[in-house]
């Protein structure tokens, strides 16, 4: 007889066991409180771009070069290069010829009103106007006839232009020396009819002429 052989257990393998690893530190450690700040990279300054002289020009213009030599500090204190410079300058030239047509458009807008104000005046005064007008244009007229300042002369056309004819006291003046003025269109003088043969300058300055 066989004898019976008890069965084994079926062998097993055994493995030591491995330990957890440690998680993996992805942030550098902060700094300790005490630790000196590392200084920033230092980085070279850009060289000036200004240059030693400033050399300015505008197509069809003249620059002053006092006024290049009052601009050049403050050119240097902006910190603009040459090119810099000229690029500014058609800028800077609008700027000056609309800063200058405002100013002209301004007086000549002041200079309508005074001529305005003036010829009101006048009108209104009853001594040279209202009724009166008509006869004060014509003796004021007549004055600038004899004085040489005909119709179209420069003298009277700058009277108009400038507003000055229109001033009552310069009305006044002229309508006064047109009612001295006699047929011949000489000055004479009220009193005395002989008087018209007289030189003008011994009609408008009797004492003088003594």
């Amino acid at each position: 007889m066989t004898q019976d052989v008890p069965a084994t257990a079926p062998a097993t393998t055994s493995f030591p066991s491995v330990p957890e690893t440690a998680p993996v530190q992805t942030e550098a450690p902060a700094a300790a409180p005490d630790a000196p700040i590392a200084p920033a990279p230092s980085v070279a300054a850009p060289a000036s771009l200004t240059p030693e002289r400033y050399d300015l020009a505008l197509e069809g213009f003249a620059i002053d070069p006092v006024l290049v030599q009052n601009a050049d500090p403050v050119l240097r204190d902006i910190g603009l290069s040459n090119d810099a410079a000229n690029k500014l300058l058609p800028v800077a030239r609008d700027i000056m010829a609309r800063t200058q047509e405002s100013l002209v458009r301004q007086i000549a807008d002041a200079a309508a009103a005074q001529k305005k104000t003036w010829h009101e005046a006048f009108v209104a005064d009853p001594e040279i106007g209202g009724a009166r007008r008509s006869e004060t244009e014509h003796f004021a007229a007549k004055a600038l006839d004899a004085l040489g300042y005909a119709q179209g002369h420069p003298f009277r056309q700058a009277l108009n232009e400038s507003g000055f004819g229109n001033h009552p006291d310069m009305i006044r003046a002229f309508r006064r020396l047109g009612e001295l003025v006699g047929e011949d269109g000489g000055f004479v003088r009220p009193t005395t009819a002989s008087s018209r043969n007289r030189p003008v300058w011994e009609r408008l300055y009797p004492n003088e002429a003594r």
